[in-house]
């Protein structure tokens, strides 16, 4: 697949699909959790005095990048098409951990003066969040997928690690995540890695 063009019709017959699949599931068990008041603390009590940074937003905000630059690192259907299969089947393996163990972050929320000139960026991943659907991460699973594939393509596979890190750490350090959603994040996108 090359040129523009092509790109253009990948966003609009696999991005499209993909992003109203990914509304309807992750959505979804967001309103399913929001009707009762069971929650599991899936976090450890050290991890409340984890530092809040708001300036690693822009590394939690750089996997929208990593989704628009996709079919031009991917360069045929049949990878994209992997691609989109493997972020749709992540997203539907995660359903069910999220409904049976509805969890939200124990941080308290971020005082204005600490978000300083992030306010913006911070408030746009926390609504994007939204408020139950935190273990296992979709913003860490799909990042690993796009870290797995694109280390594959680019020539300089470290600097792809290093910015992948970096991203799974911003999801603790914005406290939009803790250690158990990272970690069962790695765990279920290595599978679905594998698969793609």
């Amino acid at each position: 697949m090359a040129g523009g063009r092509q790109s253009r019709y990948a966003y609009l017959i696999l991005g499209l699909p993909l992003f109203a699949w990914f509304v309807l599931v992750y959505g979804g068990c967001d309103y399913l959790i929001g009707l009762h008041d069971y929650r599991v603390p899936l976090y450890f009590a050290f991890e409340l005095s984890i530092p809040f940074v708001p300036a690693t937003v822009l590394l939690y905000h750089s996997l929208h990048l990593a989704y628009s630059i996709t079919p031009y690192v991917l360069r045929t259907w049949p990878e994209l098409k992997a691609m989109v299969l493997v972020w749709a089947l992540i997203t539907l393996a995660a359903a069910p951990v999220v409904l049976i163990l509805p969890f939200e972050v124990g941080y308290p929320p971020p005082a204005a003066s600490e978000l300083g000139p992030w306010r913006v960026l911070y408030e746009l991943a926390d609504d994007a969040n939204l408020r139950y659907n935190s273990c296992p991460s979709l913003h860490v699973a799909w990042s690993i997928v796009c870290i797995d594939v694109f280390a594959g393509k680019a020539g300089r596979v470290g600097k792809v690690l290093l910015w992948g890190a970096g991203l799974m750490l911003s999801t603790v350090l914005l406290h939009q995540h803790h250690l158990a959603d990272v970690a069962a994040d790695f765990a279920l996108t290595m599978i679905g890695s594998r698969i793609l």
